[in-house]
């Protein structure tokens, strides 16, 4: 415990911190901080390549640099080797050593030099019909008078083939920069809308129908998207979401859902939307394209077109104006004019005061229909929402 105040103090740096211990270059003697579980760095003053071995820092010859690599161990490799070991023998010509004695020797190790160690790795292995390595530069000097011409490889079978003539070291490295043949052309592929097409996606939800107010024209769009412009005559659409919660004033416009709280109320001069849903009191004309489901008490003014109309479980509303659909499903209390361009249905809860004109009407047993009822046989086209 006291040994840190009494004790002599050999450190070069101060105590190091927390989980780092002091790493110092037995080349320059510098000093540095290095992480607990180090096995290897560069010294920061020298650029020396430093091993961390059991609390023991060994330098080797390699800098940051690259300075110390050298290609000598790939023709000696055991000129790099310890003083204790055996020396190499003298180089002797490539043609008189056999294959095997050239493959089985040694690859360098650690030990030879950290760069030679890391060549070693990147070198690819030697086939096995691969021709012994070249001597050194010196001992290859004599030969030189005495090496065979290199051939160029033999040329492709034809109708008159020419023999091979010796090809010199600048003619091959001519061939060798020649440009590369011109690939084929890649085939036509297709668009990212047709590969979402075929893949399902164009069906799973990925896209929503929008539908201009001007033109009427229809389209495709992203089913996150918040507004668009109509491909055809460029005018804007609102794609949002519309949600009242309190009394407001505002006409509405938009190809998004309009939902109306329990204490909700809509006093407008019209309501344009997909799908409609009433928990509150809306006074308006409504066209929707999609659905109109109420579940509300009291009275609501204003002609409802729409292609699919509902009165919830739990409801009691009167419409003082005409009710235009394609379907209708009646599952509580309704008072009103219903047109039907469809089936219309009557639950074992539901109940129709007023006249009734549909193609088709169904009434279930417990459902109650207080009122004309007249068949239609033909789709009688709904007659155009008030302006």
């Amino acid at each position: 415990m006291f040994g840190r105040f009494f004790t002599t103090k050999t450190s070069i740096l101060p105590t190091p911190p927390k989980n780092q211990i002091e790493v110092v270059c037995p080349s320059c003697g510098a000093a540095q901080y290095e992480p607990r579980l180090v096995v290897s760095t560069f010294c920061k003053k020298c650029g020396v390549h430093l091993t961390v071995e059991k609390r023991r820092v060994i330098a080797s010859e390699v800098t940051r640099s690259g300075a110390g690599m050298t290609d000598a161990w790939a023709t000696e490799p055991d000129a790099a080797s310890p003083p204790a070991a055996k020396p190499a023998p003298a180089a002797k010509p490539a043609a008189s050593q056999p294959a095997e004695q050239a493959t089985s020797e040694p690859a360098p190790t650690a030990a030879d030099g950290f760069g030679a160690f890391l060549q070693s790795q990147n070198l690819p292995a030697p086939a096995a019909d691969s021709p012994p390595p070249a001597p050194p530069v010196e001992a290859a000097a004599p030969l030189a008078a005495a090496t065979v011409p290199v051939t160029a490889d033999p040329p492709p079978v034809t109708a008159a083939p020419a023999a091979a003539q010796p090809v010199t070291p600048g003619t091959r490295r001519a061939q060798s920069n020649s440009p590369p043949p011109t690939p084929a052309p890649a085939p036509h592929t297709a668009t990212s809308l047709q590969k979402m097409k075929e893949q399902g996606m164009y069906r799973n939800g990925y896209f929503k129908d929008a539908e201009c107010f001007d033109c009427g024209h229809k389209f495709k769009t992203g089913r996150s998207a918040k507004s668009a412009n109509c491909p055809a005559c460029g005018s804007y659409i609102s794609l949002e979401d519309v949600e009242i919660n309190m009394t407001s004033t505002q006409p509405i416009k938009t190809r998004g859902n309009v939902l109306i709280r329990k204490r909700g109320r809509l006093s407008a001069t019209s309501v344009q939307c997909r799908d409609l849903e009433c928990h509150g009191v809306i006074e308006a004309n409504v066209t929707c394209s999609g659905d109109a489901s109420f579940r509300t008490t009291g009275s609501i003014i204003g002609e409802i077109h729409c292609q699919r109309f509902v009165v919830e479980k739990g409801a009691d509303v009167a419409f003082l104006n005409s009710v235009h659909a394609t379907e209708v499903d009646i599952q509580a209390r309704l008072t009103g004019t219903i047109y039907s361009s469809g089936p219309v249905l009557i639950n074992s809860n539901g109940s129709i005061n007023g006249d009734v004109t549909a193609r088709s009407v169904s009434i279930e047993p417990g459902g109650e229909l207080n009122g004309a009822m007249n068949i239609v046989r033909g789709k009688k086209p709904a007659p155009p929402p008030a302006t």
